[in-house]
């Protein structure tokens, strides 16, 4: 019995003696073949450290490799706590070098840690008194440092990057992946205060730097047009100018401004706010009204879809009638009459472009809008591509319709209009524009390339043709003759276009002009769009305020492109002064030299445009301000009382003090029964009055 459980006692403990060391043979199994990888790194993290081999941001460049943007070296200063003897010496002794705070520099150097960050990115000057000083626990890290050769110059296209190198905005963002490359590494052998043990192996990993992305911009072109656009600011007080200048054969962009723009080396980062206003690209991603420049584009589809022809006629009573709303020309105190196609376009005439929308009606008109672009994004390669604004068919009136014939009433952005533009000009194909060509390795290798792209034909290469002879005769004989260049042959168009506040109303005397020109007119090489805000001159007309800019850019441009001259030089004359004269004594006074008066009335002349002495192209324009002229702000006074009257005698009666009407509801023909502002009211030049008819 005793043996019996002598041997039960011994089986047991052959058994637990199995367990155990099962046990162990499981444990290390689990740590030799299941964890051996990370127990490793534990391992080589406490004897070595890993030492990141920044790769070298690429390049961006202009079309022909000048340097937009590129990385350079600089050093920041660390401190090594476990080194610093007296950390308020070292506080006192770098507070003033670097401009810091000296509290903040205490509390970083007593901190129990092998490194930490001081201040980074700091001059060669604050690093050459710091190195003189020999501090221990004091030491300097070689870092890169983002350079824009040209400070503000494309600031809203280039964009900048974080203080770490990441792309925030602009093409340093789009193109993050090509422009970072992959970082390599430096592995270690450290003691145990992670000082680097000297004459140990080390096991390096290259970095592979980034590749340099290659725009389609000239550099020359962006300082012509960064030039015209800050003296047009500073001439006219605008608030903002945007000017692009584009290869009409393929969409590619030349140059491109925003104004105000903020150096890229000199990031004030402490008003995000302002920081994100000043680097949103506007020309790219915000619509606006474009105004008559977009008769450009109804022009081009009456005449592609057959609806009118080069022998058209057109009569200007002041205003056109559409669903009982008067919608007025700008020159409604001096209807333009009887016009064809051509002096419609020359004198910007709204009732003509109204005439052409109806005609064509929702379906016609809205499939040359959809197909010139207008409410789909460009496809341009870079972040932020507006669609503007285009309102569904179904939802227009033929009221929207007609001021969509003028430019209001939609919206489209800047890139899109001159693009659209483009294809009018250019044989009538649509191509989508590219700001990106290529990216290459420092050494050349092509990695990636961004070809043109034909999104296909909008109009015929006949109605193309047409529509450069009629935007020709606008530059010669109509309201862009301001933008006319000595030697070349210049079309183009003007825009006036209202602006809108916040609240949607629209703002009083306030305008957004416009011009958007191209040379030479039968073959051309270049297109330019300049669009001035709020400029606060007495007359801001697109035609005084943003035409002379453009011809400029237009002008340096095409020399510098060597773009031979393709017309005999044209003549000069000095404007005379007509200020204090009749309208007939001015219009005779500037005949006599060969240039034409345009006016709002028949008025005493006020002031003019030219000044009197400039020198313009013989056939050009001044414009004038009269003692009665509407542009002013129309005629003070109070809201009459117009129910009871008829319709006629009620537009009649309210366009002498500036107001518009609409009929609101059913359309009825007998008395007005209802008005939407009461009687008495102040009136606000240009408002819109809603009535009833019987």
């Amino acid at each position: 019995m005793i043996r019996q459980i002598n041997r039960n006692r011994l089986l047991i403990l052959f058994l637990i003696a199995v367990l155990g060391l099962l046990f162990l043979g499981g444990v290390v199994a689990y740590y030799t073949l299941i964890r051996s990888d990370e127990l490793q790194d534990t391992v080589e993290s406490q004897w070595t450290r890993e030492i990141t081999v920044a790769a070298k941001r690429g390049n961006i460049l202009d079309a022909d490799g000048e340097v937009l943007a590129q990385s350079a070296s600089t050093q920041s200063v660390l401190l090594r706590p476990g080194e610093i003897d007296d950390p308020g010496e070292i506080s006192r002794i770098l507070a003033p070098i670097l401009g810091m705070d000296e509290q903040a520099i205490y509390e970083l150097a007593s901190q129990e840690k092998v490194e930490v960050w001081l201040k980074r990115h700091i001059s060669s000057e604050q690093a050459s008194k710091i190195a003189s000083l020999n501090l221990e626990g004091v030491d300097f890290f070689i870092e890169t440092k983002r350079y824009y050769p040209y400070n503000d110059s494309l600031s809203q296209v280039l964009g900048y990057t974080t203080i770490d190198g990441v792309g925030q905005t602009g093409l340093e963002k789009m193109f993050e992946k090509y422009l970072a490359g992959e970082n390599g590494t430096i592995l270690v052998q450290t003691d145990a205060y992670q000082n680097t043990i000297p004459g140990t192996e080390q096991v390096f990993s290259p970095a592979s730097d980034g590749v340099n992305v290659i725009t389609t911009v000239n550099s020359a072109i962006q300082s012509f047009t960064e030039a015209a656009a800050e003296e047009c600011m500073t001439a006219t007080g605008a608030s903002s100018v945007i000017a692009l200048a584009m290869n009409p054969e393929n969409s590619d962009i030349y140059s491109m401004v925003m104004l105000p723009a903020m150096d890229l080396n000199n990031i004030d980062r402490s008003d995000i706010d302002r920081l994100n206003e000043l680097s949103r690209n506007r020309a790219v991603a915000d619509a606006y009204e474009p105004g008559s420049t977009f008769k450009i584009i109804t022009t081009a589809a009456a005449l592609d879809s057959g609806k009118i022809t080069t022998e058209s006629e057109f009569n200007c009573i002041g205003y056109s009638m559409v669903n009982g709303e008067k919608i007025k020309c700008w020159r409604s105190g001096r209807p333009h009459g009887e016009q064809d196609l051509a002096q419609a376009l020359q004198n910007s005439c709204n009732p003509c472009f109204v005439s052409m929308a109806i005609d064509m009606g929702n379906g016609v008109f809205y499939d040359y809008i959809r197909r010139f672009g207008f409410g789909t994004n460009t496809g341009i390669n870079i972040g932020t591509d507006g669609a503007g604004i285009v309102t569904d068919p179904k939802y227009v009136t033929n009221s929207d319709l007609a001021r969509i014939g003028f430019g209001q009433s939609i919206a489209v952005t800047p890139l899109q209009l001159l693009n659209a533009v483009c294809a009018v000009i250019n044989g009538g194909e649509l191509h989508q524009p590219r700001l990106v060509k290529e990216l290459r390795t420092a050494e050349g290798t092509l990695v990636k390339s961004f070809d043109t792209v034909n999104r296909g034909r909008v109009i015929s290469e006949d109605t193309s043709a047409t529509m450069r002879k009629l935007l020709l005769s606008v530059v010669e004989n109509g309201s862009g003759s301001r933008a006319q260049i000595p030697g070349y042959s210049v079309g183009g168009k003007t825009g006036t276009a209202q602006l809108y506040g916040e609240d949607g109303s629209i703002v009083q005397n306030k305008h957004i002009s416009s011009f958007v020109g191209f040379a030479p007119a039968d073959d051309p090489k270049i297109a330019v769009l300049f669009i001035v805000y709020e400029a606060d001159v007495a007359v801001d007309f697109g035609s005084i305020v943003a035409a002379p800019y453009a011809k400029t850019i237009l002008e340096k441009s095409l020399k510098y492109m060597g773009i031979p001259a393709d017309k005999e030089d044209t003549q000069l004359v000095e404007v005379p002064d007509i200020c204090g004269l009749s309208y007939e004594e001015a219009k005779n006074a500037l005949e006599s030299v060969g240039l034409k008066l345009e006016a709002m009335n028949e008025a005493k002349i006020q002031s003019q445009l030219p000044v009197a002495g400039t020198e313009v192209v013989r056939g050009s324009y001044v414009f004038a301000e009269t003692n009665g002229e509407e542009s002013s702000g129309g005629v003070e006074g109070k809201v009459p009382d117009i129910e009871g009257m008829n319709l006629f005698d009620a537009i009649t009666e309210c366009e002498k003090l500036g107001i518009n009407l609409r009929l609101k509801g059913e359309v009825g023909s007998g008395e007005i029964i209802w008005q939407s502002v009461p009687e008495g009211t102040e009136v606000d030049f240009g408002m819109m009055i809603e009535v009833r008819c019987e």
